[in-house]
């Protein structure tokens, strides 16, 4: 009875899952490329923590509705 158990998980270890590797890395070589832009430093440590304080606690406006939250859709909200 071992020996039949341990066949059976051989044959579902070996098959093709993904397809072929002819394809692999088609999109990347597809897509354009687009220069770096340059970009503003980010603030790191103390600096960091100050500016969420801020953006958190110091600059909050009550907007009609609420506290504002991150990805609201009206739309589906009503449901």
């Amino acid at each position: 009875m071992h020996m039949r158990e341990t066949s059976a998980t051989k044959q579902e270890l070996s098959g093709k899952v993904h397809g072929s590797l002819a394809r692999a890395g088609k999109v990347k070589s597809q897509t354009p490329k687009v220069a770096k832009q340059e970009k503003k430093k980010k603030l790191t440590g103390r600096a960091k923590k100050r500016d969420t304080y801020k953006r958190r606690f110091v600059n909050v406006t009550n907007a009609p509705g609420g506290k504002r939250r991150m990805n609201v859709n009206p739309e589906s909200s009503k449901n």
